[in-house]
């Protein structure tokens, strides 16, 4: 028996989205060894017409749609094979209109505690925008994705695909990606729905996990990694402030600094070290500030 990789007929063009969701995920995370690879848990059989007469007769066509155990096992790694569009689960036929849209009443919301995010493995999560709907996801073993189910069935939206991309970028160590897809806008509206507050957070998706930092300044998030190595050039090395003299003033999230004779300032670890107004900016604003009066 010849097994081919299905070429799935799919109705909805936020399929292909969800596949170049899966590919950038591929190039930019160090977890890619996932098994979350979906499209790949539906097979193709080219057996005989004879074949597939004698398969079938070993299972009944449902009536109705689909229910919650057939969900999870296209939505969370089940092998399911696929003939002449008709899919058999354990016995079970059914068609992908018998397909229904996950119930987002049956997913969590996206909601941080002690500053940490996280998926559970095989999970349901959503995110509902402000006009009050709700756009689910699935978080398997590593990764976060728009449903499988709803890609088949044509219920899959771009709001669906962008969070879940959003959320599954920060779960690897690689968030400078995350502004060629997502303006700093729409960054605080994910990170402050969910709940996120200023300063270090975690994201945690099955055995994958990261830590960045969320900024109140023009880059709304940085990989810890950046943090750690800006945070040494400011408060050791000195290099960052070359230019500028010993004392000169410097605000940093709202609180000003001197600069001491090694160029150095005393900030303490943990500070938004991103919204930084160097002296120079000061001066312009206080200059500013008296012509306008």
């Amino acid at each position: 028996m010849k097994i081919n990789t299905l070429d799935l007929p799919f109705k909805s063009v936020y399929y292909k989205r969800a596949m170049s969701q899966k590919a950038a995920s591929a190039l930019i995370k160090t977890h890619t060894k996932s098994k979350e690879s979906r499209v790949d848990t539906f097979i193709r059989s080219s057996r005989t017409n004879g074949e597939d007469s004698l398969s079938r007769s070993n299972t009944k066509m449902l009536n109705g749609m689909v229910g919650n155990d057939i969900l999870d096992a296209l939505n969370f790694g089940d092998a399911i094979p696929c003939t002449n569009d008709i899919y058999t689960y354990k016995g079970v036929s059914f068609t992908e209109e018998q397909i229904p849209k996950v119930d987002s009443s049956q997913c969590e919301e996206i909601k941080a505690k002690n500053n940490v995010v996280t998926f559970e493995k095989n999970s349901y999560y959503k995110y509902t925008t402000k006009d009050g709907k709700s756009h689910c996801m699935v978080s398997g073993e590593n990764s976060v994705n728009t449903p499988t189910s709803d890609a088949i069935s044509g219920n899959t939206d771009n709001v669906s695909h962008m969070t879940s991309w959003f959320w599954d970028v920060l779960s690897g160590k690689e968030s400078a990606y995350i502004s060629l897809h997502h303006s700093e806008e729409k960054q605080r509206e994910y990170l402050d729905a969910a709940g996120v507050k200023k300063g270090f957070f975690t994201v945690s998706v099955g055995d994958s996990k990261a830590d960045h930092y969320y900024s109140g300044g023009d880059t709304t998030i940085h990989p810890r990694w950046e943090y750690e190595e800006q945070y040494a050039a400011i408060t050791s090395m000195g290099g960052l402030f070359s230019e500028e003299k010993p004392g000169d003033v410097f605000e940093l999230d709202g609180k000003k600094y001197v600069l001491s004779d090694k160029h150095t300032l005393d900030i303490p670890y943990g500070a938004d070290i991103f919204n930084i107004k160097y002296p120079r900016m000061l001066k312009n604003k206080a200059d500013s500030e008296i012509n306008a009066k």
